[in-house]
């Protein structure tokens, strides 16, 4: 409970200040208004933003979806098959008594090599 009571008290002074800091951006508008004044829009001119900025994302969002369908099925990156060296921190999780039992963390992985330095006259292709 005292807890519960700490972090209610550590995150609410942050919330009573995000107000007043908000309040004193209001401030500062207010006061850099008489040095650089907003235009007032009509009715008019707002529409014609607004339907500006409709056209934007009405396109945005087929430009978008074909920039997403060329990654997927055109734009592949290359897998590369280089054999990863079994590095001893991958078998940080088979340490005697961790809750996860002996799951290896990358042993399972299809490009650890099982032997560590590579035989002789097999080509080594780990990363340098």
């Amino acid at each position: 409970m005292q807890a519960l009571r700490r972090s209610a008290n550590a995150v609410l002074p942050g919330l009573r200040r995000m107000g007043t800091a908000t309040d004193a951006s209001a401030n500062a508008d207010k006061y850099w208004a008489a040095f650089f004044p907003k235009p007032q829009l009509t009715a008019e001119q707002v529409k014609k933003n607004v339907s500006k900025e409709m056209v934007g994302f009405m396109l945005l969002g087929p430009v978008g979806a074909a920039f997403m369908l060329y990654d997927f099925f055109v734009g592949l990156e290359e897998e590369h098959h280089v054999t990863i060296p079994p590095y001893p921190w991958m078998r940080i999780r088979r340490a005697p008594g961790m809750p996860w039992g002996e799951d290896g963390l990358f042993e399972n992985h299809p490009r650890v090599a099982k032997v560590w330095p590579p035989e002789e006259g097999e080509a080594e292709k780990g990363h340098h």
